[in-house]
């Protein structure tokens, strides 16, 4: 029984490293929540998850830990119930490695072993491989639907416990669809982005809508933690690189079945760790594109903080953004509406409160009203160039001292 298997590899105290998006082994989960009140206290880090489990009842011994604000276990951040550290994901690499995060179990889905007794992390390759190689016990579930992908993350059956077997429907994240503002602000994306470049995006509306403004481009390829189905949207139209090995590596990719059913072991999408992603391509510009909640007129960006409440993640945008301004001739795009909500709230302010990339870190900030590009600028320069950008009526308001 798999329930018992856990309660043999578990002891009090443990601290559990639970895989993130569709490493996530959802059935595990759920037996560890079930089992959770004979094993006393539990520290469980979690990620990015898709599995609605954790917006229900979590046992009050399993004390929960995530770096982000998203997913399913936003909801823990939201009433105050998970310990939110902010790290990007470099970081969390090199806090489990060094021990700074202390590991004794990993829960991971993996999929069927191969013919030489390798099962694969699939999509996803960060992290949790670090855990991988600190824990005392790595307990996984097998799920038959996960595709075996190339990846360096494969794990052989010697080194882990398999606990669960499952042939359930992997957890889907649709492709949000963009709005109009979005395109607009992509359209100005893409007039920076040049043929043969390297591309880093993320999910979510504002990334569909930036792939869909390089589907004209040639020659592409992609560096980026998170991908999702507007990768395939990006290779049927001829944009990506499809003949140079290594053209496209990711970390993670999180979308629907037609995203995970493209990928193989001899497919076109690579798994690399986020560390060795986030480096200079030599002889290839490396666009980063990140997007934000805010924005100040000095360039600091709030990716993390809505008031008071914690709602989205460092990730990897520091990461990326410094390796492109390390790139010859890459760039640290910053991109985002001018306002966001009914109210049409400026996402241009005065001075952030909360800061998560700073204003040495950023080389273009990108609105549906244009790009200001802040390299080699004083303060005053920049200000006037970012105020250009946000939305018509909030401009004085801005310049004068008066903005949000």
């Amino acid at each position: 029984m798999t329930r018992s298997m856990l309660s043999e590899c578990l002891r009090p105290g443990d601290r559990i490293v639970v895989g993130q998006a569709i490493s996530e082994p959802v059935g595990l989960v759920a037996d560890l929540f079930q089992l959770a009140p004979r094993l006393g206290a539990i520290d469980v880090f979690c990620g990015l998850s898709l599995n609605p489990a954790w917006k229900s009842d979590v046992p009050d011994n399993v004390r929960v830990t995530t770096y982000c604000g998203l997913g399913t276990v936003g909801a823990l951040v939201a009433h105050g119930r998970a310990r939110l550290v902010p790290a990007s994901l470099s970081q969390l690499s090199a806090q489990i490695a060094s021990r700074k995060l202390p590991v004794d179990v990993v829960l991971l889905q993996v999929s069927p072993a191969d013919e030489e007794g390798y099962h694969s992390l699939s999509c996803t390759l960060d992290y949790a491989w670090d855990a991988v190689q600190v824990a005392r016990t790595v307990i996984v579930e097998v799920n038959a639907n996960l595709p075996i992908t190339r990846s360096s993350g494969r794990l052989h059956c010697s080194r882990l416990v398999v606990a669960r077997e499952s042939d359930a429907a992997l957890l889907e994240s649709p492709a949000e669809e963009p709005n109009e503002v979005q395109r607009q602000v992509a359209a100005q994306v893409g007039k920076l982005i040049p043929d043969g470049a390297a591309v880093q995006l993320g999910i979510g509306g504002l990334a569909v809508a930036v792939a869909e403004a390089l589907r004209n481009h040639r020659r592409l390829k992609l560096r980026s933690g998170m991908v999702g189905d507007w990768f395939l949207d990006l290779v049927e139209s001829g944009a990506i690189d499809a003949a140079s090995q290594d053209s496209c590596l990711a970390s993670l990719a999180v979308g629907s079945q037609r995203l995970y059913g493209s990928l193989s072991r001899h497919g076109l999408l690579g798994f690399a760790q986020p560390a060795q992603l986030a480096q200079p391509i030599p002889g290839i510009p490396l666009m980063a594109i990140n997007s934000a909640i805010e924005v100040d007129l000095c360039g600091q960006v709030n990716a993390e903080l809505l008031g008071e409440r914690y709602v989205g993640v460092v990730g990897g945008q520091t990461d990326y953004f410094r390796a492109a301004r390390a790139s010859a001739g890459g760039l640290a795009i910053l991109a985002l509406p001018a306002t966001s909500g009914r109210a049409a709230k400026s996402r241009i302010v005065q001075r952030c409160a909360y800061v998560t990339s700073t204003q040495s870190d950023v080389d273009v900030i990108v609105t549906e009203y244009g790009a200001a590009d802040i390299r080699v600028t004083t303060l005053a320069e920049r200000k006037t160039l970012v105020a250009n950008i946000a939305a018509p009526g909030e401009r004085d308001a801005l310049l004068q001292g008066h903005g949000s």
